[in-house]
């Protein structure tokens, strides 16, 4: 059986949003990513690199989120959400999930890195580098905005990987206003935020966000708890 490793504010999402919509049991294991849950012994034997998310399912181990949402689709995931191999659309679907990753969200996650409140932030942060990551995001994120149609899902009609990958990064921008002036990308989240999946698993890393938000925390950074590593 799948168990997956997950934290809230982390890619761990995206693979917990995809397995409540197709309803494949598993089991989940929560890790705290901002303490020293993540350095244990036996978390770094699941993830050497301390990371989330980490996904075992029998003997594979897999700690990278793209390649679970497409495990998932391939042995799990009956035909749902998944174009047929070879095709336009699922090549589409490849090169949004890698532009996820590859363009938009490795910015915001500099933006995270120097503007989050602590512990999401690095220990010494520079502002300036998080706002300059920010206006990357939002330039590439035209790209998006310019693909997109005013209903429906990033490759043609229903879900594919493509929005399992992209919906988190987006999400996290949208709570920030950067999509004021790319209506369709803003309504394309707002679409997809309300499916009752999205909502019980986007639940825990809303409620993280606001904790971090108003309580001191232990450490300045997460990077603190990182020195076993």
């Amino acid at each position: 059986m799948i168990t997956l490793y997950h934290s809230p504010t982390t890619r761990s999402f995206r693979v917990k949003w995809l397995l409540a919509e197709l309803d494949v049991p598993h089991a989940v294991k929560t890790i705290d990513f901002y303490s020293a849950e993540r350095v244990h012994p036996d978390y770094l034997k699941i993830n050497p690199m301390a990371s989330l998310p980490a996904l075992t399912d029998g003997d594979l181990i897999l700690t990278e989120s793209g390649a679970m949402i497409n495990y998932i689709l391939r042995h799990y995931g009956g035909g749902r959400f998944k174009h047929p191999e070879g095709s336009q659309e699922a090549a589409l679907v490849d090169e949004w999930m890698y532009w996820s990753e590859g363009l938009f969200a490795v910015h915001q996650r500099i933006f995270w890195d120097h503007c989050a409140p602590p512990p999401g932030c690095l220990i010494n942060p520079i502002p300036s580098v998080g706002e300059e990551a920010k206006r990357q995001a939002i330039r590439y994120a035209e790209m998006l905005e310019k693909s997109l149609g005013t209903s429906g899902f990033v490759v043609g009609d229903s879900l594919t990987g493509a929005d399992f990958m992209l919906c988190f990064p987006l999400f996290l921008a949208s709570l920030s206003g950067w999509f004021a002036n790319l209506p369709k990308i803003a309504a394309y989240v707002e679409r997809i935020a309300e499916r009752p999946a999205f909502k019980l698993a986007i639940a825990d890393t809303l409620e993280c966000l606001q904790q971090m938000a108003e309580t001191e925390p232990l450490e300045p950074s997460f990077r603190c708890y990182e020195d076993s590593l």
